[in-house]
Formats: C-alpha cells, sequence, structure tokens
C-alpha cells in the first residue's frame, strides 16, 4: 500500500467525522460578547472584530493585580475544543484497521507520517469551520464581511492594554487571530498526539491543557499559547510577542514532534498502545 492510499485512508475517515459539527458552537458565546460591545459604539462591527474577540486571550496574570482572577474562557474553550476533537483519532484507528494496514504497507514511519498530516489538516478544517461560524455570526447580526476590524471596537474590547490600542491592518488582523492560533493548534495537537505514545490519551490532553495553562500564567515566547493571543501581540501592543517568534516555535514544536513521534512509534509495541 503506498503512502498515498495511507493519506487517503486517514483524510477520509479523520476528517469526515460528525463531531467536527459541534465547532461553530465553541465561538457563539464570544461573538455573542462581542456584538454586545459593538453595540454600545453604534458599529455594525466586522468579520474581523469577531475573530480578534474570540482569539483575544488575556493579559499575562501578574501584569495587572485587577487580573489575577481573570482566565480567558472564551480562549481557552476555543484552543482546547480542537485538542479534544482529535484526542483520540490515532489510537482509535489503530484498533481498528491501523494492525492490517501497517502490515499491508510494511511501513510504521510512513503510517505516523499520514497521522501527522491528517492531524494538521484537522486542525485546518477546525479553523476554517471557526471563521466560517464567525462569519455567518457577523452576517445575521447585520455587521460586514471584512477583514479590516473597527477602531471603535477594538478600544472597547482592548481596554485592558495600558498603551493607546495600535491599529491592525487587514492583514496584521489575519496573522493575529488566524494564522498564530491556527500555528499554536497544531503545535499543541501533534504534541499531544506524541504524547499518547508515552502516556494515556487523557493524561495527554491534560498535559496538552497544561501548556495553554502555563501561557496564561507566563509571557514568554517559547510557550506555545502565549503567540495566539491577540492582546499580546506585538502587533497590537508594542513590545508584545513577536509574531514571528511565535510561528518559529510553534514550527519548531511541529517538526520536533513528527520526528520523535515517528521515531517512537517505531519501536513502540501497538498491542501495548490498544491497552
Amino acid at each position: 500500500m503506498s503512502w498515498l492510499k495511507l493519506l487517503r485512508h486517514d483524510l477520509g475517515c479523520g476528517l469526515v467525522r460528525w463531531r467536527y459539527l459541534l465547532v461553530p458552537a465553541l465561538v457563539l458565546f464570544p461573538c455573542i460578547a462581542c456584538r454586545s460591545g459593538a453595540v454600545l459604539t453604534a458599529a455594525p462591527g466586522t468579520w474581523m472584530d469577531y475573530m480578534l474577540y474570540c482569539f483575544k486571550g488575556a493579559m499575562p496574570m501578574n501584569a495587572s493585580s485587577e487580573l489575577v482572577l481573570a482566565l480567558p474562557t472564551f480562549w481557552a474553550l476555543a484552543m482546547a475544543g480542537c485538542l479534544l476533537l482529535n484526542l483520540d483519532y490515532l489510537l482509535s484507528d489503530l484498533t481498528q484497521a491501523g494492525q492490517q494496514i501497517i502490515f499491508r504497507s510494511g511501513n510504521r514511519r510512513g503510517w505516523y507520517l499520514s497521522k501527522c498530516v491528517w492531524n494538521l489538516c484537522s486542525c485546518g478544517l477546525y479553523m476554517t469551520l471557526i471563521c466560517a461560524a464567525v462569519l455567518v455570526f457577523t452576517l445575521l447580526s447585520g455587521g460586514q464581511a471584512s477583514a479590516q476590524s473597527t477602531p471603535e471596537i477594538l478600544e472597547i474590547n482592548f481596554s485592558e492594554l495600558m498603551t493607546e490600542t495600535a491599529l491592525l491592518t487587514p492583514g496584521q488582523g489575519v496573522i493575529a487571530a488566524v494564522l498564530l492560533p491556527l500555528m499554536t493548534l497544531m503545535a499543541l495537537s501533534m504534541v499531544q498526539m506524541t504524547l499518547c505514545l508515552l502516556l494515556k490519551p487523557i493524561l495527554s490532553f491534560v498535559a496538552s491543557l497544561a501548556v495553554l495553562v502555563l501561557a496564561v500564567y507566563c509571557n514568554l515566547p517559547w510557550i506555545p499559547g502565549t503567540g495566539a493571543m491577540v492582546i499580546r501581540s506585538g502587533l497590537l501592543l508594542p513590545g508584545g510577542i513577536s509574531p514571528g517568534m511565535a510561528a518559529l516555535v510553534a514550527g519548531g514544536i511541529i517538526l520536533l514532534s513528527a520526528g520523535v513521534g515517528c521515531l517512537k512509534f517505531k519501536y513502540t509495541d501497538m498491542l501495548g498502545l490498544e491497552e
């Protein structure tokens, strides 16, 4: 069996699942909250305004005493939802037809690399569904399908910033609210899948959540998650997390996780994984 057939199997079985229909629900409440703020400005609001709010995040816990107990619930749900969505596919496929496919292909590394590609595609589909759901909400609420943020709404939604809020171009908005969260999701999801070779799936999920919690408390660019918070981005906040550094860290984690996972799976007892 060729590698392309392995990939076709994973994309067909791993992406066509009913659970993806639940993704739009994860951004419903942040969109409603953003709409409440937009009403105060009498501005219609744009797709970018809602996307920026969904992945707003929070300032570091030690940045202000007023934010000690403020957890970015909407951001955490949007990030953790993808991790939960991708949690079980590797092991469930292995327990169903995985061993037979590996035997026919004779390539353990190729089988795992196919799962890596599926993982990245799943994160891409997840973000696409979020963007589409936000767009539908924007249009239904009378907003505009534009990638340009509204200064008045931006000022209200990011009032925690002590400095004057910078204006974002459409390209900067896409980087801050779409591309960097997507790369972070890919990195954490790859780490989670690699950990599934070492730990129980639930423990792998908890470990990935712990990284998100760490990102809330810390503001270090090498911690995945900090660069996925719009409010900490150097595009919006002078001296904030560099988008380039955040993307570099996420890309490095993706490659490292894929390499470690391939090496580990090559010598892993598949019967032990099933248990």
